[in-house]
């Protein structure tokens, strides 16, 4: 027989569910979406914060996580009578590569199926992420929320960067040290990870504090933050990351001040502008130490490194993989188990990635999925011409301009690294594809001016 606490454990465990689901039933619809939006937004950070979502633990956490996320929203739109779909252009190549993956599985294209297999899955997840930030962007509210959210979140991951770098360098959270890693930075084992972030992040909080869309006072706060944000690329030591975000100011200097119509406020910004890259150079100098300027002085010679020698080698093994399989490549996942057939250099080290996105999605992919990635990326961007017009006066034009700015910055970085093979990055980078390609949604009754 069961004992009699157990039995009434239970019942006090059923009572509490209950009340909580009462008191659950009882909150407004708009409440309840808010819940599924700020749930939608912890995801993407749980994903950045568990080091990129590169550990087994941390990868199922962020999908079981995803999960967990798509059925509330499920939940809450079926209890509102408001379960609607919205259907964007990109969701069309989205779709498309993920039947890709899937034809190289039961076709039998792929080369280790499990490793195809676990990148659908992965995948699956991704194209959570984009669906739900589809459906719960349909409001200037909620556009203003994920834009201020991102320059918060970028600014408190910098701060935790740089003090980390300070206190404990070579740890994360000055607890973990990585057995494996090149230059821990922020909560990455990688630095160049730490720097894909930042690409993404940076542009929003110097589109913000050059829009009207926020008061003054604000814009200043915005541009402070952007400039930690920028210093903290340049104390990572990150090549690639410098030169990413180098090319994100100079499209946010051609896109935005050459095309500004008020002359008085193109001057006004662009004095912030030299400000705030001033003070990402005095907290470079005054924290970065002689490392890091050691690592800006290869740029000039970024192949004379043997680091450099050895991503040139793997490049034209990618190229030699590549015609091999040229039409559906050899398999979603599959590069790091078939390279060592073609690599040309000894190491005893695993080569996990092509340290080129490119590459590596030729080389997995084929030409079809090389096809579909430039269909993606076209509808990412075909609305930049109306997000340059309207960005200064809408928080959607606002928000979507800087999206398209931070994937810009990866898809550079993309040329010489692999932050699209990491799952915290490749989420928000896709998430934030999704947002340049939206179209803005009705205005809300209340000013962005008045609820600030």
């Amino acid at each position: 027989m069961r004992p009699l606490h157990s039995v009434g454990s239970v019942r006090g465990i059923r009572g509490r569910l209950k009340r909580l689901i009462a008191r659950i039933q009882q909150l407004e619809p708009r409440v309840l979406e808010d819940t599924v939006f700020w749930g939608w937004l912890a995801l993407l950070a749980f994903g950045v914060l568990t080091f990129g979502a590169v550990e087994p633990w941390s990868l199922a956490m962020f999908q079981i996580g995803a999960c967990v996320v798509f059925l509330w929203w499920v939940v809450v739109g079926m209890r509102s009578g408001k379960l609607r779909v919205a259907f964007p252009g990109i969701f069309v190549p989205g779709l498309a590569f993920f039947g890709l993956i899937a034809f190289q599985i039961f076709a039998n294209v792929t080369a280790y199926r499990f490793a195809s297999e676990s990148t659908l899955s992965v995948y699956f997840t991704y194209g959570i992420g984009i669906f739900l930030g589809a459906q719960l962007l349909n409001s200037e509210r909620r556009f203003q929320s994920f834009a201020i959210a991102a320059s918060g979140f970028g600014f408190v991951i910098a701060c935790l960067a740089i003090l980390q770098a300070v206190t404990s360098p070579g740890e994360i959270y000055w607890t973990v040290v990585p057995t494996f890693g090149d230059g821990v930075f922020g909560p990455y084992v990688n630095h160049s990870h730490y720097a894909g972030l930042m690409e993404l992040l940076i542009p929003f909080p110097f589109v913000l504090g050059q829009s009207r869309n926020l008061p003054q006072g604000f814009r200043h706060i915005a541009f402070i933050a952007g400039t930690v944000m920028l210093g903290s690329v340049f104390m990572s030591g990150s090549r690639g990351g410098i030169v990413a975000v180098v090319v994100e100011l100079c499209l946010m200097y051609v896109f935005i001040f050459r095309r500004s119509e008020e002359r008085n406020g193109h001057r006004a910004f662009r004095w912030m502008n030299l400000w705030a890259a001033l003070g990402a150079l005095a907290l470079v100098i005054l924290l970065g130490g002689q490392e890091m300027f050691m690592r800006i002085s290869t740029l000039k010679d970024p192949y004379g490194q043997t680091v450099g020698a050895t991503r040139i080698a793997i490049a034209k093994d990618c190229l030699v993989m590549f015609g091999r399989h040229p039409l559906f490549g050899w398999g979603a996942g599959t590069f790091q188990d078939t390279y060592p057939a073609f690599r040309s250099f000894s190491t005893n080290l695993v080569v996990n990635a092509a340290h080129n996105d490119y590459l590596q999605l030729l080389v997995e992919f084929g030409l079809a999925g090389f096809a579909i990635c430039v269909l993606f990326l076209a509808c990412a961007y075909h609305r930049l011409p109306k997000l340059l017009a309207n960005w200064k006066d809408s928080w959607p034009h606002a928000a979507s301009l800087a999206a398209a700015l931070g994937a810009a910055g990866i898809l550079v970085h993309s040329l010489a690294d692999f932050n699209l093979q990491v799952p915290g990055n490749a989420a928000i980078f896709y998430v934030m594809c999704m947002v340049s390609s939206l179209s803005p949604p009705e205005p809300d009754v209340v000013l962005a001016h008045d609820r600030l």
